[in-house]
């Protein structure tokens, strides 16, 4: 997943921003949940 190696590269933003675009095309409410929840835990970092 593109958002899994921008975070391992270090480019919080754009993971951030890759998860929750891949939370909207989840195709169940599980995925959903999980790749919202990355979202937010980048968005919430101080260094983001």
């Amino acid at each position: 997943m593109a958002a899994y190696l921008h975070e391992r590269d270090g480019d919080l933003a754009t993971a951030a921003r890759l998860y929750a675009e891949a939370a909207h095309k989840a195709p169940d409410l599980a995925e959903r949940d999980h790749l919202t929840r990355q979202a937010a835990r980048l968005n919430a970092r101080p260094d983001h």
